[in-house]
């Protein structure tokens, strides 16, 4: 009898130990992720821009969220930055950005090391504070037992008139003196998570 009373507290004290890793959240890694983003200005001229300041993370539920700081972009050239901040985010009334979906976490956890996972979701992307369903195609690859990394399978389009930005973009083109910008936008990002 004493030997049971024993044994079952030093069971859940190994227990929980050894499995106290898998319910804490994985968290993003701004230092190693990116955010990508091309515009195409005067019909044929490309440039790609991206974001420092990321955040986010991966519950153990499945709950994953990415949120972006707009005004964290970086153009290259410093009034760009301001500009499209400005005129196009909106930064002083909309800071951030976020992307939110349900993943199945427990598949990519199962992923063997250095094997890759591609996988279609759909998201939730909130701009401006409205939100906007959209479809996700994912790579993701299990780096190690406490990281894993994802990106971008193939671009996610963004058009600027379902999102509202036509009216911003309209404005960076006048004051920049363009003939065009195009509204369709195609994002890339390779982002990291590490628990």
């Amino acid at each position: 009898m004493f030997r049971s009373v024993i044994k079952f507290p030093l069971y859940i004290c190994v227990l929980f130990l050894f499995s106290t890793p898998a319910f804490s959240d994985w968290s993003l890694i701004n230092e190693e992720s990116r955010i990508n983003f091309i515009s195409i200005k005067a019909s044929d001229i490309a440039e790609i821009h991206t974001f420092k300041d990321l955040s986010g993370s991966v519950k153990n539920s499945g709950e994953a969220q990415v949120i972006i700081n707009l005004a964290s972009l970086e153009t290259l050239i410093p009034i760009r930055n301001e500009r499209m901040a400005n005129l196009l985010f909106e930064t002083k009334i909309y800071p951030t950005a976020s992307f939110k979906l349900e993943v199945d976490l427990q598949t990519i956890l199962l992923t063997e090391v250095g094997k890759s996972l591609d996988v279609t979701y759909r998201g939730i992307l909130e701009l401006k504070s409205k939100q906007f369903s959209m479809p996700i195609k994912l790579s993701v690859t299990r780096l190690g037992d406490q990281s894993f990394s994802v990106r971008s399978s193939e671009p996610l389009l963004l058009n600027a008139n379902r999102l509202g930005l036509s009216a911003g973009i309209e404005s960076l083109r006048v004051i920049a003196g363009l003939p065009s910008i195009s509204k369709s936008v195609p994002v890339t990002f390779s982002l990291i998570f590490r628990q």
